[in-house]
C-alpha cells in the first residue's frame, strides 16, 4: 500500500516500466506502419494509430507513444530526486 507521500506520484520503477514500454510500442508502430507502406497487401491497425497515421504520418503514429514514455521516464526521475534530497 502507498504511503500518503506518494499518493499520485510515478515512483523511478513504475517512470522506468511504462516509459520504456511505451517507447517500444511507439518502436513497434513505426516499424509495422513501415512494413505496411511498403506492402501491396496493406493491412488493418487499431482506429486510434490509423487516425493518427492519416492526421499527420508514421511518425505522428509513433511520436505520440514516445512523448507518453519520455514523459513517465522525466516524472519517475523527477520523484526519485526529489525523494532523494
Amino acid at each position: 500500500m502507498a504511503s500518503d507521500d506518494s499518493e499520485g506520484q510515478v515512483t523511478l520503477t513504475q517512470g522506468l516500466k511504462y516509459g520504456l514500454g511505451l517507447i517500444a510500442v511507439g518502436v513497434g508502430v513505426l516499424l509495422l506502419l513501415t512494413l505496411l507502406e511498403g506492402s501491396n497487401r496493406g493491412g488493418r491497425v487499431h482506429w486510434l494509430i490509423a487516425l493518427l497515421y492519416y492526421i499527420g504520418g508514421k511518425w505522428t503514429a509513433a511520436g505520440l507513444f514516445w512523448l507518453g514514455g519520455l514523459v513517465f521516464l522525466v516524472l519517475g526521475v523527477r520523484t526519485h530526486l526529489r525523494d532523494r534530497e
